[in-house]
Protein backbone atom coordinates (compact mmCIF):
# COMPACT_ATOMS: atom_id res chain seq x y z
CA UNK A 1 0.00 0.00 0.00
CA UNK A 2 1.09 3.43 -0.96
CA UNK A 3 0.37 6.17 1.43
CA UNK A 4 0.31 10.06 0.44
CA UNK A 5 0.89 12.28 3.52
CA UNK A 6 -1.57 16.06 3.87
CA UNK A 7 -0.91 18.11 6.49
CA UNK A 8 -4.78 19.71 7.19
CA UNK A 9 -3.80 22.10 9.90
CA UNK A 10 -1.26 23.66 11.16
CA UNK A 11 -0.65 25.99 14.60
CA UNK A 12 2.25 26.44 17.06
CA UNK A 13 -0.41 25.30 19.96
CA UNK A 14 -1.83 22.25 18.46
CA UNK A 15 -0.82 20.03 15.37
CA UNK A 16 -2.97 17.38 13.95
CA UNK A 17 -1.59 14.93 10.95
CA UNK A 18 -4.25 13.60 8.64
CA UNK A 19 -2.49 10.42 6.65
CA UNK A 20 -5.29 9.49 3.88
CA UNK A 21 -5.09 6.73 2.37
CA UNK A 22 -5.77 7.82 -1.60
CA UNK A 23 -4.23 4.88 -3.10
CA UNK A 24 -4.09 1.36 -2.28
CA UNK A 25 -3.58 -2.20 -4.19
CA UNK A 26 -6.14 -3.77 -2.33
CA UNK A 27 -9.69 -2.59 -1.10
CA UNK A 28 -9.63 -0.30 2.08
CA UNK A 29 -12.26 -2.09 4.55
CA UNK A 30 -15.51 -0.29 5.21
CA UNK A 31 -14.03 0.90 8.68
CA UNK A 32 -11.33 2.47 7.49
CA UNK A 33 -13.23 5.56 6.00
CA UNK A 34 -16.98 6.97 6.47
CA UNK A 35 -18.58 9.24 5.25
CA UNK A 36 -15.42 10.70 4.17
CA UNK A 37 -13.85 11.68 7.32
CA UNK A 38 -9.48 10.76 7.77
CA UNK A 39 -8.86 6.97 7.91
CA UNK A 40 -6.21 7.86 10.21
CA UNK A 41 -5.79 11.03 12.39
CA UNK A 42 -2.64 11.62 14.62
CA UNK A 43 -3.31 14.65 17.26
CA UNK A 44 0.07 15.83 18.69
CA UNK A 45 -0.70 18.41 21.30
CA UNK A 46 2.65 19.84 23.14
CA UNK A 47 2.35 20.45 26.68
CA UNK A 48 3.14 24.26 26.14
CA UNK A 49 3.90 26.42 23.08
CA UNK A 50 7.80 27.04 24.66
CA UNK A 51 8.31 22.74 24.77
CA UNK A 52 6.87 22.87 21.19
CA UNK A 53 8.95 26.14 19.69
CA UNK A 54 12.18 24.41 21.89
CA UNK A 55 11.73 21.01 19.91
CA UNK A 56 11.47 22.47 16.54
CA UNK A 57 14.62 24.53 16.95
CA UNK A 58 16.16 21.49 18.00
CA UNK A 59 15.17 19.24 15.34
CA UNK A 60 15.93 21.67 12.81
CA UNK A 61 19.80 22.46 14.05
CA UNK A 62 19.75 19.20 13.54
CA UNK A 63 18.75 19.03 9.97
CA UNK A 64 20.64 21.82 9.41
CA UNK A 65 24.37 20.32 11.39
CA UNK A 66 23.62 16.91 9.41
CA UNK A 67 23.18 18.67 5.94
CA UNK A 68 26.60 20.85 6.28
CA UNK A 69 28.47 17.89 7.84
CA UNK A 70 27.48 15.79 4.93
CA UNK A 71 27.78 18.44 1.74
CA UNK A 72 31.66 18.96 3.29
CA UNK A 73 32.32 15.51 3.23
CA UNK A 74 30.65 15.14 -0.10
CA UNK A 75 32.61 17.98 -1.04
CA UNK A 76 36.03 16.27 0.39
CA UNK A 77 35.06 12.96 -1.72
CA UNK A 78 33.94 14.43 -4.73
CA UNK A 79 35.65 17.71 -5.68
CA UNK A 80 39.22 18.54 -5.87
CA UNK A 81 39.71 21.93 -4.35
CA UNK A 82 42.44 23.09 -1.40
CA UNK A 83 41.38 22.61 1.77
CA UNK A 84 41.58 26.31 2.71
CA UNK A 85 38.44 26.48 0.03
CA UNK A 86 37.02 23.50 1.64
CA UNK A 87 37.16 24.88 5.00
CA UNK A 88 36.01 28.37 3.18
CA UNK A 89 32.96 26.41 2.07
CA UNK A 90 32.49 24.53 4.97
CA UNK A 91 32.06 27.81 7.02
CA UNK A 92 29.94 29.36 4.41
CA UNK A 93 27.39 26.43 4.78
CA UNK A 94 27.80 26.79 8.39
CA UNK A 95 26.99 30.36 8.49
CA UNK A 96 24.17 30.16 6.33
CA UNK A 97 22.53 27.55 8.53
CA UNK A 98 23.05 29.43 11.40
CA UNK A 99 21.26 32.45 9.59
CA UNK A 100 18.29 30.20 8.97
CA UNK A 101 18.21 29.03 12.28
CA UNK A 102 18.35 32.43 13.68
CA UNK A 103 15.45 33.55 11.71
CA UNK A 104 13.18 30.52 12.58
CA UNK A 105 13.90 31.19 16.22
CA UNK A 106 13.24 34.94 15.26
CA UNK A 107 10.01 33.92 14.08
CA UNK A 108 8.86 31.99 16.81
CA UNK A 109 9.97 34.32 19.14
CA UNK A 110 7.65 37.16 17.52
CA UNK A 111 4.64 35.11 17.18
CA UNK A 112 4.89 34.07 20.16
CA UNK A 113 5.11 37.60 21.97
CA UNK A 114 2.51 38.55 19.33
CA UNK A 115 0.27 35.54 20.49
CA UNK A 116 0.70 36.53 24.47
CA UNK A 117 -0.26 39.64 23.65
CA UNK A 118 -3.24 39.10 22.31
CA UNK A 119 -3.92 36.69 24.51
CA UNK A 120 -3.58 39.01 27.59
CA UNK A 121 -5.46 41.71 25.68
CA UNK A 122 -8.64 39.17 25.73
CA UNK A 123 -8.34 38.46 28.84
CA UNK A 124 -8.19 41.86 30.26
CA UNK A 125 -11.46 42.59 27.76
CA UNK A 126 -12.90 39.37 29.22
CA UNK A 127 -12.27 39.79 33.03
CA UNK A 128 -13.68 43.99 32.28
CA UNK A 129 -16.87 42.05 30.79
CA UNK A 130 -17.39 39.80 33.53
CA UNK A 131 -17.24 42.68 36.46
CA UNK A 132 -19.39 44.92 34.42
CA UNK A 133 -22.07 41.76 34.24
CA UNK A 134 -21.23 40.45 37.77
CA UNK A 135 -21.39 44.42 38.81
CA UNK A 136 -24.59 44.66 36.82
CA UNK A 137 -26.51 41.92 38.68
CA UNK A 138 -25.70 42.81 41.93
CA UNK A 139 -26.91 46.06 41.48
CA UNK A 140 -29.97 44.75 40.22
CA UNK A 141 -30.14 42.07 43.03
CA UNK A 142 -29.43 44.26 45.57
CA UNK A 143 -32.21 47.22 44.05
CA UNK A 144 -34.69 44.21 44.70
CA UNK A 145 -33.80 42.55 47.66
CA UNK A 146 -34.31 46.11 49.13
CA UNK A 147 -37.51 46.62 47.56
CA UNK A 148 -38.60 43.59 48.68
CA UNK A 149 -37.42 44.35 52.63
CA UNK A 150 -39.76 48.06 51.87
CA UNK A 151 -42.93 45.74 51.57
CA UNK A 152 -42.55 44.21 55.29
CA UNK A 153 -41.27 47.73 56.32
CA UNK A 154 -44.41 49.59 55.04
CA UNK A 155 -46.65 47.25 57.18
CA UNK A 156 -45.39 49.05 59.78
CA UNK A 157 -47.05 52.11 59.03
CA UNK A 158 -45.10 55.24 60.49
CA UNK A 159 -41.65 53.72 60.25
CA UNK A 160 -41.05 56.19 57.06
CA UNK A 161 -37.53 55.87 55.51
CA UNK A 162 -36.77 52.95 58.49
CA UNK A 163 -34.63 50.87 56.12
CA UNK A 164 -32.39 53.50 55.32
CA UNK A 165 -31.62 55.16 58.01
CA UNK A 166 -31.06 51.50 59.35
CA UNK A 167 -28.20 51.09 56.81
CA UNK A 168 -26.83 54.65 57.51
CA UNK A 169 -26.26 54.14 60.96
CA UNK A 170 -24.79 50.57 60.39
CA UNK A 171 -22.35 52.33 57.86
CA UNK A 172 -21.39 54.61 60.16
CA UNK A 173 -20.56 52.26 63.50
CA UNK A 174 -18.85 49.76 61.26
CA UNK A 175 -17.00 52.55 59.63
CA UNK A 176 -15.66 53.62 63.17
CA UNK A 177 -15.09 50.19 64.20
CA UNK A 178 -12.90 49.12 61.23
CA UNK A 179 -9.44 49.91 62.57
CA UNK A 180 -10.23 47.61 65.67
CA UNK A 181 -11.73 44.84 63.84
CA UNK A 182 -9.76 43.15 60.65
CA UNK A 183 -12.85 41.42 59.76
CA UNK A 184 -14.65 44.25 58.55
CA UNK A 185 -13.40 45.50 54.98
CA UNK A 186 -14.97 47.89 52.54
CA UNK A 187 -16.76 44.95 51.05
CA UNK A 188 -17.84 43.71 54.32
CA UNK A 189 -19.61 47.00 55.16
CA UNK A 190 -20.98 47.30 51.70
CA UNK A 191 -23.10 44.10 52.39
CA UNK A 192 -23.89 44.83 56.25
CA UNK A 193 -26.03 47.76 54.97
CA UNK A 194 -28.12 46.08 52.49
CA UNK A 195 -28.38 42.97 54.36
CA UNK A 196 -29.67 45.33 57.27
CA UNK A 197 -32.81 46.23 55.51
CA UNK A 198 -33.48 42.26 55.81
CA UNK A 199 -33.38 42.34 59.60
CA UNK A 200 -37.54 42.57 60.23
CA UNK A 201 -38.35 40.89 56.90
CA UNK A 202 -39.84 38.36 58.90
CA UNK A 203 -42.63 41.17 60.32
CA UNK A 204 -44.58 40.34 56.81
CA UNK A 205 -45.87 36.85 59.37
CA UNK A 206 -47.35 38.76 62.33
CA UNK A 207 -50.86 39.80 61.87
CA UNK A 208 -51.82 43.49 62.09
CA UNK A 209 -53.64 43.14 65.48
CA UNK A 210 -50.32 42.93 66.80
CA UNK A 211 -47.86 44.51 64.44
CA UNK A 212 -50.15 47.66 64.43
CA UNK A 213 -51.65 47.77 68.10
CA UNK A 214 -50.98 51.12 69.04
CA UNK A 215 -51.28 49.80 72.68
CA UNK A 216 -48.66 48.08 74.91
CA UNK A 217 -48.35 43.91 73.95
CA UNK A 218 -49.81 41.15 76.18
CA UNK A 219 -47.10 38.66 76.92
CA UNK A 220 -49.04 36.68 74.09
CA UNK A 221 -49.15 39.33 72.08
CA UNK A 222 -45.08 39.17 72.32
CA UNK A 223 -44.30 36.25 71.87
CA UNK A 224 -46.51 36.24 68.71
CA UNK A 225 -44.12 39.43 67.57
CA UNK A 226 -40.49 37.96 68.74
CA UNK A 227 -41.13 34.95 66.24
CA UNK A 228 -40.38 37.87 63.72
CA UNK A 229 -37.02 37.06 63.83
CA UNK A 230 -38.02 33.00 63.20
CA UNK A 231 -39.85 33.73 60.44
CA UNK A 232 -37.46 36.07 59.00
CA UNK A 233 -34.61 33.40 59.47
CA UNK A 234 -36.29 30.87 58.13
CA UNK A 235 -37.27 32.60 54.53
CA UNK A 236 -33.76 33.39 54.01
CA UNK A 237 -32.45 30.09 54.86
CA UNK A 238 -34.82 28.78 52.39
CA UNK A 239 -33.28 31.15 49.45
CA UNK A 240 -29.88 29.71 50.92
CA UNK A 241 -31.17 25.82 50.80
CA UNK A 242 -32.33 26.61 47.30
CA UNK A 243 -29.58 28.66 46.08
CA UNK A 244 -26.43 27.57 47.95
CA UNK A 245 -23.92 29.01 50.66
CA UNK A 246 -23.71 33.51 49.82
CA UNK A 247 -22.07 35.91 51.90
CA UNK A 248 -24.64 38.55 51.81
CA UNK A 249 -27.82 35.54 52.70
CA UNK A 250 -25.53 34.41 55.74
CA UNK A 251 -25.35 37.71 57.10
CA UNK A 252 -29.03 38.32 56.25
CA UNK A 253 -29.65 35.25 57.97
CA UNK A 254 -27.61 36.48 61.44
CA UNK A 255 -29.28 39.82 61.17
CA UNK A 256 -32.71 38.45 60.79
CA UNK A 257 -32.26 36.02 63.74
CA UNK A 258 -30.14 37.34 65.98
CA UNK A 259 -30.53 41.91 66.04
CA UNK A 260 -32.89 41.13 68.69
CA UNK A 261 -30.34 39.48 71.24
CA UNK A 262 -28.67 40.65 74.10
CA UNK A 263 -24.96 41.12 74.73
CA UNK A 264 -25.94 39.24 78.33
CA UNK A 265 -27.85 36.37 77.14
CA UNK A 266 -31.38 37.75 78.36
CA UNK A 267 -32.46 38.74 74.56
CA UNK A 268 -34.86 36.38 72.27
CA UNK A 269 -35.11 34.28 70.37
CA UNK A 270 -31.83 32.37 71.13
CA UNK A 271 -30.76 33.80 74.39
CA UNK A 272 -27.09 34.28 72.69
CA UNK A 273 -24.87 36.11 74.72
CA UNK A 274 -21.10 38.51 74.04
CA UNK A 275 -19.66 37.42 70.71
CA UNK A 276 -21.83 34.48 69.90
CA UNK A 277 -24.08 36.87 68.33
CA UNK A 278 -22.42 37.96 65.35
CA UNK A 279 -21.26 41.60 64.87
CA UNK A 280 -22.92 42.10 62.04
CA UNK A 281 -26.77 41.81 63.97
CA UNK A 282 -24.07 43.72 67.36
CA UNK A 283 -24.35 46.61 65.05
CA UNK A 284 -27.61 46.59 63.67
CA UNK A 285 -29.28 46.01 66.93
CA UNK A 286 -27.77 48.87 68.45
CA UNK A 287 -29.16 51.13 64.97
CA UNK A 288 -32.40 49.22 65.29
CA UNK A 289 -32.84 50.73 69.04
CA UNK A 290 -31.53 53.86 68.30
CA UNK A 291 -33.99 54.40 64.75
CA UNK A 292 -37.25 52.86 67.24
CA UNK A 293 -36.11 55.29 69.84
CA UNK A 294 -36.00 59.00 67.68
CA UNK A 295 -39.04 57.85 65.33
CA UNK A 296 -42.77 58.01 66.16
CA UNK A 297 -44.73 55.09 66.30
CA UNK A 298 -48.14 54.28 66.51
CA UNK A 299 -48.18 53.18 69.84
CA UNK A 300 -45.67 56.23 70.69
CA UNK A 301 -44.40 59.36 70.20
CA UNK A 302 -40.34 60.00 69.34
CA UNK A 303 -37.89 60.86 71.34
CA UNK A 304 -35.02 63.20 71.46
CA UNK A 305 -31.54 62.46 70.38
CA UNK A 306 -30.07 63.24 73.98
CA UNK A 307 -32.71 60.69 75.53
CA UNK A 308 -31.81 57.65 73.39
CA UNK A 309 -28.21 58.62 73.94
CA UNK A 310 -28.75 58.00 77.16
CA UNK A 311 -30.61 54.81 77.02
CA UNK A 312 -28.48 53.63 74.83
CA UNK A 313 -25.78 54.05 76.66
CA UNK A 314 -27.49 52.72 79.96
CA UNK A 315 -27.55 49.42 77.83
CA UNK A 316 -24.06 49.26 77.37
CA UNK A 317 -22.46 45.75 78.48
CA UNK A 318 -26.26 44.23 78.85
CA UNK A 319 -28.26 45.12 76.29
CA UNK A 320 -25.20 46.33 73.63
CA UNK A 321 -22.00 45.21 72.88
CA UNK A 322 -19.29 47.58 74.57
CA UNK A 323 -17.20 48.29 71.72
CA UNK A 324 -20.06 49.25 69.26
CA UNK A 325 -21.45 51.76 72.16
CA UNK A 326 -18.24 52.94 72.11
CA UNK A 327 -18.23 53.23 68.35
CA UNK A 328 -21.75 55.02 68.82
CA UNK A 329 -20.28 57.53 71.85
CA UNK A 330 -17.73 58.57 69.20
CA UNK A 331 -20.73 58.77 65.95
CA UNK A 332 -23.21 60.69 68.48
CA UNK A 333 -23.52 63.80 65.79
CA UNK A 334 -23.53 61.84 62.39
CA UNK A 335 -26.48 59.53 64.40
CA UNK A 336 -27.91 62.77 64.77
CA UNK A 337 -27.17 64.40 61.44
CA UNK A 338 -28.84 61.08 59.65
CA UNK A 339 -31.54 61.28 61.77
CA UNK A 340 -32.61 65.56 61.19
CA UNK A 341 -32.03 64.95 57.57
CA UNK A 342 -34.31 62.05 57.14
CA UNK A 343 -37.10 63.57 58.75
CA UNK A 344 -37.03 66.90 56.89
CA UNK A 345 -37.01 65.33 53.72
CA UNK A 346 -39.16 62.18 54.10
CA UNK A 347 -42.28 64.32 53.15
CA UNK A 348 -40.11 66.00 49.91
CA UNK A 349 -39.56 62.25 48.72
CA UNK A 350 -43.38 60.81 49.08
CA UNK A 351 -45.14 60.73 45.50
CA UNK A 352 -48.25 60.30 44.32
CA UNK A 353 -48.20 56.47 43.65
CA UNK A 354 -51.10 56.75 40.77
CA UNK A 355 -49.35 59.53 38.96
CA UNK A 356 -46.22 57.43 38.97
CA UNK A 357 -47.58 54.62 37.39
CA UNK A 358 -48.98 56.57 35.13
CA UNK A 359 -45.51 57.98 33.50
CA UNK A 360 -44.38 54.57 33.89
CA UNK A 361 -46.85 52.85 31.31
CA UNK A 362 -46.29 55.92 29.16
CA UNK A 363 -43.09 55.43 28.95
CA UNK A 364 -43.43 51.93 28.85
CA UNK A 365 -46.01 52.54 25.84
CA UNK A 366 -43.58 54.93 23.83
CA UNK A 367 -40.84 52.37 24.27
CA UNK A 368 -42.65 49.88 22.95
CA UNK A 369 -43.93 51.73 19.91
CA UNK A 370 -40.59 52.57 19.19
CA UNK A 371 -39.58 49.07 18.76
CA UNK A 372 -42.21 48.07 16.45
CA UNK A 373 -41.40 51.13 14.34
CA UNK A 374 -37.41 49.46 14.78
Amino acid sequence: MRLIGAIHSLDIGSIQISLHALHSECPAPDSVEVNNKPAIEIAFRPRSRRAFMTAVLIAQSGLLLGSVLLTDKWVQSNVSLPQVQVDKLFMLELSIALCVLTLTATVFYLASRRYKDALEQSNHQLQDEVRRQVSNSLQKRNALIHGLAKLADYRDTDTGDHLDRIGHYARVLATQLKPSHPIITDEWIDRLVLASSLHDIGKVGIPDSVLLKPGRLTDDERAVMEKHTLIGGETLLSIRNKFGADEFVDMGIEIALQHHERVDGTGYPFKLAGEHISLAARIVALADVYDALTTARVYKDAMSHEKAISIIQGGRGTHFDTHVVDAFDATQDEFDQIRCVSQKTHELKRIDIEAAARIFMEENNSLSTLRRAA
